[in-house]
C-alpha cells in the first residue's frame, strides 16, 4: 500500500486518536510532541530513542538505525542508512523543545555513524547515564548474520565522554574494558539506572529466545572511574550478588518475556520500579510491570497501550521507552514502528521515527 498526500494525513489523525489505555493510567498520543523529530531537512527517521538527561535542560537522544537523506530535501528516496547517530534536545516539554541532530562523515564526505564500526561490527547505543559528570554509553555490538532478520547481537561495549557539556559533534569517546560474559548478555542493552551507591544495569540475552532480563550492578565510584572489571551479578535471593569470579555458572533472571531494548525507572508517587517495554513481537502492544526492588519480584506485564499500527501489515513495534526526564505528561513514553518490508519505510513515511504517548494517572 502507498501512502500519499491525503491518505497520509488520514493515516496520521487515526494514529493520533486510537491509542487504548489500562488500569492506572489512560494513554493518549502526541502528536505534537512527533513533530519534534520531523523537522530536520537531513535526518529523516531512526529506531532506538533512549535519552540521558545531560543537565542545564540538555537531553541526549540515542538512535540505531538512521535515515540520512544527503540533499537536504526530507526525503526517504536517496536516504543512506547508518548504524547510529545522536540528538540533543534543548527544553524539557518534547511539544515545545528543539534538536540538533549529529552523526560523522565518512572518507568520501557521505554520512556516517556516530559511534564508527569497529570492522564489520557495528554498534547500536543502548541506554546511557552521566555519574560524576561524565556520560557513560552502553553499546550493543551488532555483526551480519545470515539468520533470522540479518543481524547478530553478540556482545556490549561501554564508551565514555569525559566533557558531555561540550557539543556533540566535538566529543571524544574512550573506550572501556568491559568483562565478556559466555551466556550471551548483552549488559546495557536495557535500562541503565543509579539507585543508592550503585549504577545498575540490565540486559537479555541475545540472540533470540524469550529474552530473558538479566541484572549487574558496580560502586559508583569504581564506575565513575571506568573500572568495569568489578561487575556484580544478581545470582537470585538465595545467592544474592556475586563477583565474576564467584558467579560459577549462569546467573538468574530478575524476569523473563522481556524485550531487549526497554527502561526501568523508580516512580516516587508509587514507590515502586516500573518497567516499560514492549509485549511480544511484530505487532506488540505496550506494557508495564513493576516491582518495589529492582531484583523484584516483578508483576507480570499489563498493557498501557495498543498502538494504532498494530493494523498494519508486516508492522513491528518495538524499543519501547520511558523518559523521565520530559514533561508534559504525568508519564512520557516512546515506541518505534518498523516493517518487515522494508520497502514500506519509502512508501509510508509515517513509520521509522519515534512515537509519543502521554500517560495520565487517574485521578
Amino acid at each position: 500500500m502507498i501512502y500519499r498526500g491525503k491518505n497520509i494525513v488520514l493515516l496520521y489523525l487515526a494514529i493520533t486518536c486510537s491509542l487504548s489505555y489500562a488500569s492506572g493510567f489512560t494513554a493518549s498520543a502526541w502528536p505534537e510532541a512527533d513533530s519534534l523529530f520531523r523537522g530536520d531537512a537531513h535526518w529523516v527517521g531512526a529506531d532506538d530513542a533512549y535519552s540521558v538527561d545531560l543537565g542545564q535542560g540538555r537531553i541526549l537522544w540515542l538512535f540505531a538505525d538512521t535515515l540520512i537523506d544527503p540533499t537536504g530535501h526530507h526525503q526517504r528516496n536517496e536516504a543512506v542508512m547508518i548504524h547510529n547517530s545522536v540528538g540533543i534536545q534543548q527544553g524539557s516539554n518534547p511539544a515545545h523543545a528543539s534538536i540538533s541532530f549529529f552523526w560523522k562523515r565518512s572518507s568520501k564526505g557521505g554520512p556516517a555513524s556516530f559511534f564508527e564500526e569497529d570492522g564489520q561490527d557495528y554498534f547500536w547505543p543502548g541506554d546511557g547515564i552521566l555519574v560524576k559528570g561524565r556520560l557513560f554509553v552502553f553499546l550493543m555490538r551488532v555483526r551480519p548474520s545470515d539468520k533470522g532478520l540479518g543481524f547478530e547481537v553478540f556482545d556490549w561495549d561501554v564508551v565514555r565522554v569525559d566533557h558531555p557539556d561540550m557539543p556533540a559533534s566535538e566529543w571524544h569517546f574512550d573506550r572501556l574494558d568491559t568483562p565478556h560474559n559466555d551466556f550471551g548478555v548483552i549488559v546495557g542493552s536495557s535500562s541503565v539506572l543509579r539507585s543508592g551507591d550503585f549504577v545498575y544495569a540490565f540486559g537479555s540475552r541475545e540472540p533470540g529466545g524469550p529474552h530473558s532480563m538479566y541484572l549487574v550492578r558496580w560502586p559508583v565510584k569504581a564506575f565513575a572511574q571506568g573500572a568495569l572489571d568489578g561487575i556484580q551479578w544478581w545470582k537470585g535471593e538465595n545467592m544474592g550478588w556475586v563477583s565474576r569470579s564467584d558467579l560459577q555458572g549462569r546467573p538468574e533472571p530478575v524476569f523473563k518475556n522481556g524485550q531487549t531494548e526497554l527502561t526501568v525507572h523508580f516512580d516516587c508517587r508509587e514507590g515502586r520500579y516500573r518497567c516499560i517495554q514492549g509485549i511480544g513481537f511484530g505487532a506488540a502492544p505496550i506494557g508495564s510491570r513493576t516491582a518495589e526492588a529492582l531484583t523484584g519480584p516483578w508483576t507480570n506485564p499489563c498493557v498501557i497501550c495498543r498502538p494504532p499500527e498494530m493494523t498494519l501489515p508486516h508492522i513491528m513495534i518495538y524499543a519501547v521507552k520511558e523518559h523521565p526526564e520530559l514533561t508534559g505528561a504525568d508519564v512520557v513514553i516512546t515506541y518505534a514502528t518498523n516493517s518487515l518490508n522494508f520497502a514500506d519505510l519509502k512508501r509510508n513515511p509515517s513509520l521509522y521515527y519515534p512515537r509519543f504517548v502521554r500517560l495520565s494517572r487517574k485521578r
